[in-house]
């Protein structure tokens, strides 16, 4: 690990930290994942430890971001509709799993909705980030696999340092959260512990 390299990447002032979707529809019995079939222990574990994480990191970032999937009806997509048909996936949408789980923004973190899997379509995420004079973006939340690699790789083609703590996201199964984090560290960012960005903060 080269953390000089990484102290200059994740530089406070140009960084942002990033928590995808951490939803009861995601972390919680009774939501869309659990629905699905995929085990939420260790979405509802990450809760854990992204507070311990914010609890530091809060301390040093002035830029952090919530993004909440969001469902609206003119914006519902076929291709995706028929995609749950195929696969034969109950995809029920209820608005009380919508809501945070756990990790909860704080006065001066923005939330920005999201309603497709990469933070970055039909949202003002990038100009959010251009203004801010945001060069670095630090990925967390759920799912390894899915939302969040969706955005690293659009952040990436944007031209935007990509950093992915490991410990900080959690995959529709170990296995799929393995890959995902292999293909991005080989081809769209770089893949630490949450404990090398404490280090490089200082905390």
């Amino acid at each position: 690990m080269d953390l000089l390299n990484l102290r200059i990447k994740v530089a406070p002032e140009k960084s942002a930290l990033i928590i995808i979707d951490m939803q009861k529809d995601y972390c919680s019995e009774g939501g869309a994942f659990h629905r699905m079939g995929y085990d939420i222990e260790p979405a509802k574990a990450l809760a854990v430890r992204l507070n311990a994480f914010l609890s530091h990191a809060r301390r040093v970032l002035k830029n952090i971001v919530h993004f909440k999937m969001t469902k609206i009806d003119v914006l519902s997509s076929p291709a995706a509709l028929e995609q749950y048909r195929r696969l034969g996936i109950n995809r029920q949408y209820d608005p009380a799993y919508s809501e945070f789980y756990e990790v909860l923004p704080k006065e001066g973190e923005v939330v920005i909705p999201k309603y497709r899997h990469s933070a970055f379509v039909s949202s003002y995420f990038d100009q959010f980030l251009r203004i801010r004079q945001i060069e670095t973006l630090i990925l967390t939340g759920l799912a390894t696999n899915v939302c969040v690699e969706s955005t690293a790789r659009d952040g990436f083609a944007r031209d935007y340092h990509i950093v992915i703590p490991e410990d900080l996201t959690e995959g529709t199964s170990p296995e799929a959260k393995k890959w995902s984090l292999s293909n991005i560290n080989a081809f769209f960012g770089e893949i630490v512990h949450s404990e090398d960005l404490l280090k490089c903060w200082g905390l």
